[in-house]
């Protein structure tokens, strides 16, 4: 056993000789950015060893600059440890899944133009049931059921009631002197009350992302969204992309309980801070609907994804799903409270497509729309009323900030949006703060500008200072600075970062971002091909997910990312998969449109298309 010092939180452990930094790390509860689940590809997982330096790695020498390592940093993923050691952590690598965003996620399903009728299946009745007596000797049971019968309750005959909630019935009648409130739904009897508490009927609505989990408090009479949260998924210490996370459930069989109970967990935070900003009482949410991708489905279940991975890529399951919350191990509501999961169309498009379709009423809309949900995977969906295409693309984690030297996701710090003209470099940092990083739409918008400016050549070349523009001031100029691995381009100066480092995009990067755009274009024009149409004939493009909300439609025109269309036929969408979970919560009826558009929708295998490589040659240019 050695000793290993993590600073500065002052953590003493003992591990074995040969552990790695990263699994040290893991024992001591330290969460770090690992964006590739560990492989050893990203370079995200910097630390600086204080003592007992070990050689690099030829992976660290690829992946980390010669002055780098000779200060002492390494990979956390890749260093093993053979004698007593001091670590310092750096906080631009640190995770905090404790902090909270409180979002404006449009949810609210009175601002959506789709006019869907509210209505759910629930229904609550106050009895005032009257006391027993020896000439009125009725069960407790048959009372409920006639003082619903005189309520006009239908099918009273076949009212079905869990024994958790006979249980409940003697305790709960006597102490509320005969007077309570009943909770109906789809025939079933799913909680009793004391008193009159119809007026407090609430939902809550889950999106489940592979990067952020988002949950929305609703009224269920009123249709008002009461709040709204959003935090970091908590599975992203095991890998950025759900291909990380399907490899660490195939390591050891507990590892998907592992991932199931991070994602619950994350739930019931956001349950319990939802409901203490809207002051309510948990208890009264009745219903949940959740949406996530296929993976995220799958982990939320507990169902084994390993198949979704490789070709075929069959998923367990993709049709919707009704459960009881005491279905899923430790989820905070009530074991009555229905579950609800919209279906998944494919391995890799999942409810959340079918919730952004729903939504942006793609689903009856005259027009040809372009939907496009940028992230690791990049879904895409092309048509209207008549008929719906869709596909999925490996973007890669470029625009979440993996690969990207200093690529990081859209948190404080990150830069989210520049602007260069012949003298002068702009940018904006989320909430302001000392510069950590540049997020997914920052980056975009960087390369769109040194494309503008022809530092990037069609090729995705970074031209050299001698090949640039006479006309480009001496300011813009003498940022391209040349390096042992390329050129790269100095985006912001040391001085104006929390770390003091300079900020770089590199050649590298610039490659990274093209696979990124490239494979995202080349699904949008196969699926072009499918339905037989040209770039012109879309007559909306709708960019969704928290990371299209912040692109700038021009940047993403510019670099090659979506069509060039006019900018007024680009909308960002925002979390249209969260807005559609809600409309699926406060609208019964929609239920049955979504389970209409997972079967009638065409599902295109990118992978067993013989064009899509060529599609994807031709866009890698700028």
């Amino acid at each position: 056993m050695i000793k290993i010092t993590f600073l500065p939180d002052k953590k003493n452990i003992k591990v074995n000789e040969g552990a790695t930094i990263l699994e040290a790390l893991e024992s001591v509860g330290i969460n770090i950015n690992t964006p590739c689940g560990g492989k050893g590809i990203c370079g995200k997982c910097k630390i600086l060893i204080n003592k007992g330096i070990t050689t690099a790695t030829p992976i660290e020498e690829e992946l980390l600059s010669g002055e780098e390592i000779k200060k002492g940093f390494r990979l956390a993923c890749q260093t093993e440890l053979f004698k007593d050691t001091i670590i310092e952590i750096p906080s631009e690598i640190r995770l905090d899944f404790k902090k909270v965003f409180s979002s404006n996620l449009k949810g609210d399903i009175n601002r959506i133009k789709n006019n869907l009728s509210l209505g759910t299946n629930l229904k609550k009745v106050f009895l005032d049931l009257g006391k027993p007596s020896l000439d009125d000797q009725r069960p407790d049971w048959e009372r409920i059921k006639d003082g619903l019968s005189s309520k006009k309750i239908e099918n009273i005959s076949n009212l079905k009631v869990a024994v958790e909630i006979l249980k409940k019935i003697p305790d709960v009648i006597r102490k509320s002197d005969f007077k309570i409130t009943v909770t109906l739904q789809n025939n079933e009897i799913i909680d009793i009350e004391k008193g009159d508490t119809t007026k407090n009927s609430y939902g809550i609505a889950f999106d489940i992302g592979t990067t952020t989990v988002a949950g929305y408090l609703v009224n269920l009479k009123t249709g008002e969204e009461l709040s709204a949260v959003a935090k970091t998924n908590p599975q992203v210490v095991h890998g950025d992309d759900v291909i990380s996370r399907i490899g660490f459930t195939q390591k050891q069989k507990e590892n998907l309980e592992i991932l199931q109970k991070e994602i619950v967990n994350t739930l019931n935070e956001i349950i319990k801070e939802t409901t203490q900003r809207a002051k309510i009482n948990r208890s009264n949410i009745y219903e949940t609907v959740i949406v996530g991708n296929t993976c995220m489905h799958h982990l939320f279940l507990g169902l084994n994804p390993s198949n979704i991975a490789p070709s075929p890529y069959i998923p367990v399951i993709k049709k919707s799903l009704s459960l009881k919350a005491r279905d899923i191990p430790e989820l905070v509501l009530k074991p009555s409270v229905n579950v609800y999961m919209l279906p998944n169309i494919s391995a890799f498009v999942g409810a959340d497509i079918v919730a952004g379709i729903l939504s942006t009423s793609m689903w009856r809309e005259d027009k040809i729309i372009l939907f496009v949900d940028l992230g690791t995977n990049g879904e895409i969906v092309l048509g209207s009323r008549e008929r719906l295409w869709t596909c999925s693309t490996a973007a890669g984690p470029a625009f979440e900030g993996a690969r990207i030297s200093a690529g990081m996701r859209a948190a404080e710090g990150a830069i989210y949006k520049v602007k260069i003209d012949n003298k002068f470099i702009t940018y904006k940092a989320i909430k302001d703060g000392k510069v950590r990083g540049i997020c997914g739409s920052g980056l975009i918008d960087l390369i769109a500008e040194l494309v503008k400016l022809g530092l990037i050549s069609k090729s995705g070349k970074l031209v050299d200072r001698e090949e640039c523009n006479p006309e480009l001031s001496e300011e813009i100029r003498e940022r391209i600075i040349k390096g042992q691995k390329g050129s790269k381009f100095l985006l912001v100066k040391g001085k104006e970062t929390e770390n003091r480092k300079p900020i770089y995009i590199t050649q590298r990067d610039i490659r990274e971002v093209q696979l990124a755009k490239a494979a995202i274009y080349a699904g949008i024009k196969i699926l072009l091909k499918e339905v037989n149409i040209s770039p012109e004939d879309i007559q909306k493009i709708l960019l969704a997910g928290a990371f299209g909300n912040f692109i700038n439609k021009e940047s993403a025109i510019r670099m090659g990312l979506i069509p060039q269309l006019p900018l007024k036929k680009v909308e960002s969408v925002g979390n249209a998969a969260g807005r559609g979970a809600e409309i699926v919560l406060l609208s019964e009826k929609t239920r049955k449109i979504c389970e209409r558009i997972s079967k009638d929708i065409k599902y295109v295998e990118l992978s067993s298309r013989p064009d899509f490589q060529e599609e994807f040659i031709k866009a890698m240019f700028f």
